[in-house]
């Protein structure tokens, strides 16, 4: 009887394993679209503003070498590679009164400016001292998690202004076979609190949607379609059967022994 048991637990593991591996992840599309047709939207991203513990990248370039070493900020500059850790000791964080101190232009405020913004107004504090320089303003603390059903989970640093949360899925490796695209989760801090919302990436009206584009720090959670729950929880049950069968076969066999 327990052997019988076992035998359909094992045909229903691998009919829901083999099911569940040929399911097709089904992004943003239109059923009815025809071939080369195209479709128009339009864009609703609200750009970034700056706030407390930002870290940004400023570059001060003239063609005075020795003007540019007073500013003191190309100091990782040249073959030196950059990555996060050399941005975050070289880069100038906005501190908790919202302002960046850089040197000779003193303190900017940067809490709630955009970056271009920003950038305008260390161009014009520059512009008091020299007329031919150039200004580079770059936010590097831009960074994404992800957690879930992705590929490559953890932190991914973008080295741009603003993304998506396709091409976000893109730079976490895409999702695994029992992703849900229908349950993703993002959670975003402002203004001291944690937003949470829900996006469906297989609705076209997600693209004219302020929340199609990330924020730094956006925590993205993309949950398992019910397959997996599924299959995880009848793998549990799997275990514990064949474990009491195998009590049972062991304590039956210990009778026999004994009973002779």
């Amino acid at each position: 009887m327990m052997n019988r048991i076992s035998f359909i637990l094992t045909i229903i593991s691998v009919v829901i394993l083999f099911g569940s591996c040929n399911r097709n992840v089904r992004y943003i599309y239109k059923k009815d679209q025809k071939p080369d047709s195209v479709y128009t939207y339009n864009i609703k991203s609200e750009m970034y503003r700056l706030k407390p513990d930002d870290i940004l990248h400023i570059k001060i370039i003239t063609t005075e070498p020795d003007i540019n070493k007073l500013f003191k900020i190309e100091e990782n500059a040249g073959t030196q590679s950059q990555n996060s850790s050399n941005f975050y000791l070289s880069g100038f964080t906005v501190n908790d009164s919202g302002y960046v101190k850089i040197p000779i232009l003193g303190n900017i405020e940067a809490a709630g400016k955009t970056v271009p913004e920003f950038r305008k107004e260390v161009v014009e504090k520059t512009q008091l001292y020299l007329k031919d320089a150039f200004v580079s303003v770059k936010l590097v603390n831009f960074k994404i998690s992800f957690l879930g059903e992705v590929n490559s989970k953890g932190t991914v640093y973008i080295y741009q202004d603003n993304i998506d949360i396709l091409e976000a899925v893109s730079r976490a490796g895409g999702v695994t076979n029992y992703a849900d695209m229908k349950a993703v989760t993002v959670v975003r801090e402002e203004e001291g609190k944690r937003l949470v919302y829900k996006l469906d990436l297989t609705e076209r009206k997600l693209l004219t949607s302020e929340k199609f584009y990330l924020y730094p720090d956006d925590i993205i959670i993309i949950d398992p379609v019910k397959a997996k729950i599924a299959k995880t929880n009848l793998q549990d049950y799997f275990f514990f059967f064949s474990a009491v069968s195998s009590a049972l076969s062991t304590t039956a066999l210990i009778i026999s022994l004994f009973g002779k």
